[in-house]
């Protein structure tokens, strides 16, 4: 009978055990529910809400939302087109503009017109998610995009030399590569750098001819980026004294220059006109043929217009120092 008994107690003990283990058991599933919960409801809507791949402001004042990384862009822009291929996202590219002449490999694109006012229907029919251009782009192109849906950027032309490192920066994180563009920047710097540290005090004049004859003389003033480069390299600007880029044949010939840069297809103009036959850098022959885009276009190769004009004042230096 004690037997008996002494099996129910242990009976009895068991089961308060198990009873025990299952409350211990539903009160640990309960609590990490709680947390679970908690820990939901505490996160901030910050955290949950959709954030966009960039945000910016265009050349218009606008604000720019692009949701995803790009993948389809059109560039409407040989200076952006030029940016991207540098950027090692040339394969982002579906189409640009005629004017998109460099790198090489921009050439295999298909074209959307020129840049003021591109064909709309060959940017629709290439798909883009993007249209990348500068403020050279009409209103009336912007309106037409975006009212049938597109996402457009248009990317400030800057009027500083140092504005080249923002308009870099800035597309750099249009097109997902932001260490690439500030690398780029970093190379760029360290290049200006050196031919800063090199160049020699020089009273040697540059005029940077943009236009002339009929049409006008067009030029880079002082308020410009052009101008910055002359500076840049030692030598000063002929036009410092204008604002813009309009100038005029009586100014001209009043700061008579002693070098003018100058596009190939103005040169025979330029040198033969009456106009100019009196400037001493025509009379000396140093009215010489650059290639414009070195100097017009904001990308990573306006480095290479700085040297060409910083390797002119150290050979005209050079010369002065040898006739003294």
């Amino acid at each position: 009978m004690k037997k008996v008994i002494a099996l129910s107690l242990s009976f009895v003990m068991l089961l308060g055990v198990l009873a025990s283990c299952s409350d211990q058991k539903t009160e640990e599933t309960t609590t990490a529910a709680a947390t679970t919960a908690s820990e939901t409801m505490q996160e901030s809507p910050a955290e949950t809400a959709f954030k966009p791949f960039y945000e910016f402001t265009d050349a218009y004042g606008n604000d720019v939302v692009i949701e995803t990384e790009p993948q389809r862009i059109v560039s409407v822009s040989p200076v952006m087109t030029e940016i991207v291929y540098a950027l090692g996202k040339g394969d982002k590219l579906v189409g640009r503009t005629v004017y998109c002449d460099y790198p090489e490999e921009a050439a295999s694109l298909p074209t959307i017109g020129d840049i003021y006012s591109p064909d709309i229907e060959s940017i629709v029919a290439l798909d883009p998610d993007l249209v990348l251009t500068s403020s050279i782009f009409s209103e009336e192109s912007y309106n037409q995009l975006t009212e049938l849906g597109y996402n457009v950027a248009i990317v400030i032309d800057e009027e500083s030399f140092e504005g080249i490192y923002d308009v870099i920066s800035t597309v750099g994180n249009i097109v997902g590569a932001p260490d690439e563009a500030a690398a780029l920047i970093e190379d760029i710097k360290a290049e200006v750098d050196q031919i800063v540290n090199d160049k020699v005090d020089s009273d040697i004049s540059v005029y940077y001819c943009m236009g002339c004859g009929e049409y006008g003389e067009y030029t880079a003033g002082g308020d410009t980026f052009i101008n910055d480069i002359i500076e840049l390299a030692g030598a000063k600007n002929a036009a410092a004294d204008a604002e813009g880029w309009a100038y005029s044949l009586e100014a001209l010939i009043a700061a008579d220059p002693d070098y003018v840069l100058i596009s190939a297809w103005a040169y025979d103009e330029f040198t033969t006109s009456e106009n100019y036959a009196d400037l001493k850098a025509v009379k000396n022959g140093n009215v010489i043929i650059v290639d414009s885009n070195l100097f017009e276009r904001q990308g990573p190769r306006i480095v290479e217009g700085l040297k060409l004009v910083h390797e002119l004042v150290l050979e005209a230096a050079a010369e002065e120092a040898q006739a003294a």
